[in-house]
């Protein structure tokens, strides 16, 4: 008789579920199985108290967000509405992390001269499609905010052909 790799655990938050423990060895599973329950909490509640947490944390940023767009003069965002809140959050978080870079990075680069060109990118999309990653370096941010040139910025022909 085969042992199954598949068992129904029963977790601290009274919920049950069948995990697939082939990763284990035979051996171990009813005592691994046994560990999970007693440990851990089943996949729907871990999910729902991480995004409590997580909801949380992106109102907090949101609020000093909103707090620094104060401080230096920075217009609302442009974009629906959940567009607004992401890109505000992230734009907070990039410009941010070039004042703190600005004092040790080499070359040297003026930060409110940065903040100053970010004032005219008012689009949300263009925060959210050009700073999301969070491994961009500081010259990759810089290049990226102060080359960046807004699309309504461009006069294009009226002749639609």
């Amino acid at each position: 008789m085969a042992i199954p790799t598949t068992l129904s655990i029963q977790f601290k938050c009274g919920h049950s579920e069948t995990k697939d423990l082939a990763s284990t060895p035979a051996g171990k599973r009813k005592a691994r199985a046994f560990g999970l329950g007693k440990n851990y909490v089943c996949s729907r509640c871990f999910k729902a108290s991480r995004s409590d947490d997580f909801d949380k944390y992106k109102q907090e940023l949101l609020i000093q967000a909103q707090g620094f767009e104060e401080d230096h003069g920075l217009p609302e965002l442009t974009g629906s509405e959940e567009q607004v809140r992401w890109a505000t959050r992230l734009r907070y978080q990039r410009l941010t992390d070039l004042i703190e870079a600005a004092e040790t990075h080499q070359p040297a680069f003026d930060a409110e001269h940065v903040i100053e060109v970010a004032k005219s990118l008012v689009r949300a999309g263009w925060w959210i499609d050009n700073t999301k990653e969070k491994d961009l370096e500081v010259d990759d941010l810089l290049t990226l905010i102060t080359t960046a040139v807004d699309e309504d910025d461009l006069v294009a022909t009226e002749n639609p052909f």
